[in-house]
C-alpha cells in the first residue's frame, strides 16, 4: 500500500484502532523479555501496540513510514519514533531485544527481505511476535466473503497463505517458528476488518471502514453497493435468517495466527 494511503487511513486510525489486551499479553508472553529491554514495532501505525507495551516498562522503537500516523504516536512514554520501512530498517546491527508486527506483515512489499532485516536488527537470541491473517483459513460460510466478495478475493492476493509466511521467517531465522491460533473475541478492541463478525451493523459505519485497509482500500462504487445490500438484508432480517446462528458464539476463526520466531 502507498504511503498516501497510509496517510489517508492514519487520519482516523485512532478512533477505531485500539490495543486489544489479549493481543498485548499474548505478544508479552511469547517475547519473553525483560523490562527494560529495547522491543522494535515495525509498521507501528499510530503506536497503539508501542504505548501498551511501553507501559509495561520495555523500551521500544516504532518504525512507520507514514508521517500521518507516527504524528499521532504517544510521545509522553518511552518510545522513539523512526521513519522507515520494514524492507530497510534504519537500526543498526543487533540492537533490539525483540521484534513485533501487529496485522501490517501484508503490507511489506518484500516479505523475504523483511524478514531478513528483523533479524539483522535482533539481537542472538531474540524473539520475533507477529499478528498476521490469511483470509483462506475463516470459516467457509463466513457471512463476510457473501457480502465483501471481491474485497476477500482481493485479500487472497494481498495476504500470503500463512504456511508460506512461516516458511519464510524459518529461512530468515534458520529456526523453527511457532503457529498459535488467535480467535477473535467478541468484544475485540482492535477494529480491524474481521473485528465485527459478530457486529455486521459495523461495517456501515464510514468511521469504521476508514480505519480498515481493505474496505479503505475498496473501490467507493462497490464498496457502496456490498454496504446497500448488507443494510438492505439487515433491515428485511435476511442476514439474521442466514447467519444469525453465529450471535450465540463468544469468539470467532478469522485466520488469524501469531507467528513466533527466534534468532539464534
Amino acid at each position: 500500500m502507498s504511503i498516501e494511503k497510509y496517510d489517508l487511513i492514519g487520519k482516523t486510525y485512532n478512533k477505531t484502532r485500539q490495543a486489544d489486551k489479549r493481543i498485548v499479553d499474548i505478544i508479552v508472553d511469547k517475547l519473553q523479555l525483560s523490562s527494560e529491554d529495547t522491543i522494535l514495532d515495525i509498521g507501528a501505525g499510530t503506536g497503539n501496540y508501542t504505548a501498551e507495551l511501553s507501559k509495561k516498562g520495555f523500551n521500544l522503537i516504532a518504525v512507520e513510514p507514514s508521517e500521518v500516523m507516527r504524528a499521532q504516536g504517544r510521545k509522553d512514554l518511552n518510545i522513539k519514533w523512526l521513519s522507515g520501512v520494514s524492507e530497510s530498517l534504519p537500526l543498526e546491527d543487533s540492537s533490539v531485544n525483540g521484534v513485533i508486527c501487529v496485522l501490517a506483515v501484508h503490507h511489506f512489499s518484500d516479505l523475504e527481505k523483511s524478514f531478513n532485516e528483523m533479524v539483522r536488527v535482533l539481537k542472538s537470541k531474540g524473539s520475533i511476535v507477529i499478528l498476521a491473517a490469511d483470509p483462506r483459513l475463516c470459516l467457509k460460510d463466513c457471512w463476510l466473503t457473501d457480502y465483501f466478495t471481491e474485497i476477500m478475493k482481493r485479500g487472497y492476493e494481498a495476504y500470503q497463505p500463512i504456511n508460506d509466511v512461516k516458511v519464510l521467517l524459518e529461512k530468515a531465522t534458520d529456526n523453527g517458528v511457532e503457529l498459535v491460533d488467535f480467535l477473535i473475541p467478541e468484544d475485540i478492541a482492535d477494529r480491524f476488518f474481521f473485528s465485527g463478525w459478530k457486529y455486521p451493523e459495523m461495517y456501515l459505519d464510514p468511521l469504521f471502514c476508514a480505519g480498515v485497509s481493505p474496505l479503505a482500500n475498496a473501490p467507493k462504487e462497490y464498496l457502496d453497493s456490498c454496504l446497500e445490500r448488507l443494510r438492505n438484508d439487515l433491515d428485511s432480517g435476511l442476514w439474521q435468517e442466514k447467519y444469525g446462528h453465529i450471535l450465540k458464539l463468544s469468539e470467532y476463526e478469522g485466520g488469524y495466527r501469531f507467528l513466533i520466531g527466534r534468532k539464534k
